[in-house]
């Protein structure tokens, strides 16, 4: 990543982004389990967990300068897709794709990783 992704202030991951990196993870666990563990390491980690929809999938949090997103969505019988949408206000402050990252690899060691993207992982 170079310096003009890092001032970005809008960074969302999908199954095609350009850095694997914010691709979306697919992980073999319920929507529930994702999300009642997420909402705990939002708040280990410091930050507000603003709303919960367990319908919509869906948990809003708040950091220091920014906000966030993360959508979690049963895709079939062994894979739920998790995806993050983060915003800042200013150009300069957190790693918002750090932060992604960060959330990303927790939940590798968590939860069995299946997919990276469109890509299949190797059990």
């Amino acid at each position: 990543m170079g310096l003009l992704d890092k001032l970005q202030t809008h960074i969302e991951t999908k199954d095609t982004h350009k850095n694997e990196t914010l691709r979306t993870r697919y992980y073999a666990a319920s929507p529930n389990a994702i999300l009642q563990w997420l909402e705990s390491q939002v708040q280990s980690n410091g930050q507000t967990v603003r709303r919960i929809d367990s319908n919509r999938g869906e948990l809003s949090f708040i950091g220091e300068g920014w906000d966030g997103l993360i959508t979690i969505v049963q895709v079939d019988g062994g894979r739920t897709a998790v995806d993050f949408t983060l915003n800042r206000e200013q150009r300069l402050g957190a790693d918002l794709a750090q932060i992604i990252t960060h959330y990303y690899e927790a939940l590798t060691q968590q939860f069995p990783l299946r997919a990276i993207g469109n890509k299949s992982v190797e059990r």
